[in-house]
């Protein structure tokens, strides 16, 4: 199954006070362990013999497009950073290829999502059967989440900051999902977030 794995690291991080995913963690900005993670869970799925997924940078930052360039990426301007995470969304699907199969949405903000957990969220999903996919803990949904190109037209039509939600919302029994810890859903969107971050990550 040709995967289309897209990266979206175009956050405002309104209720962080500035653009967090800039913010040093540890010395490395937060958006990359999200991206170094991506990248290691893309080579656990060659190693097990999975096709090569196509990797996608969507981002209103420079430099993050420019990181992205740096690793031979292709990085995708997102200036409609306003309309919301739908906006990535779309950007990232129009920019995939047209033979993709599968579209894999993660964001930039959950760098305890690792790449072994990345790794097994698209192998279920492909195996899965079901057209779409998204990531669990104690029964609260959240990203990376997958949709297979039979549902192309409704993720270019989204609208709003709700993302592929209201398209599961619509389609319920095509979804399937997987249980992570707890730990690896975690964001972060406020600096006591962050401050509990670096506590756990020391």
């Amino acid at each position: 199954m040709k995967l289309s794995m897209i990266y979206m690291a175009s956050g405002f991080g309104s209720r962080f006070g500035e653009n967090k995913l800039l913010v040093p963690l540890f010395g490395k900005p937060l958006y990359l362990y999200g991206l170094d993670h991506l990248i290691r869970a893309a080579g656990l799925l060659m190693e097990r013999g999975w096709e090569k997924p196509e990797l996608i940078v969507v981002s209103q930052y420079r430099e993050i497009l420019e990181e992205a360039e740096r690793r031979s990426l292709p990085g995708i301007f997102n200036g409609r950073s306003s309309e919301g995470i739908t906006a990535s969304l779309k950007l990232g699907t129009e920019a995939a290829s047209e033979d993709a199969e599968g579209y894999l949405y993660f964001v930039a903000d959950q760098p305890f999502m690792g790449p072994a957990t990345l790794a097994a969220f698209a192998e279920g999903f492909c195996r899965s059967g079901r057209g779409m996919g998204c990531v669990c803990a104690d029964g609260r949904t959240g990203n990376p989440s997958a949709f297979r190109s039979v549902y192309k037209e409704e993720l270019l039509k989204l609208q709003g900051d709700k993302g592929g939600k209201q398209i599961m919302r619509a389609h319920p029994n095509d979804v399937w999902k997987m249980e992570v810890p707890g730990r690896e859903l975690k964001d972060i969107d406020t600096p006591e977030d962050f401050k509990s971050f670096q506590k756990g990550m020391g």
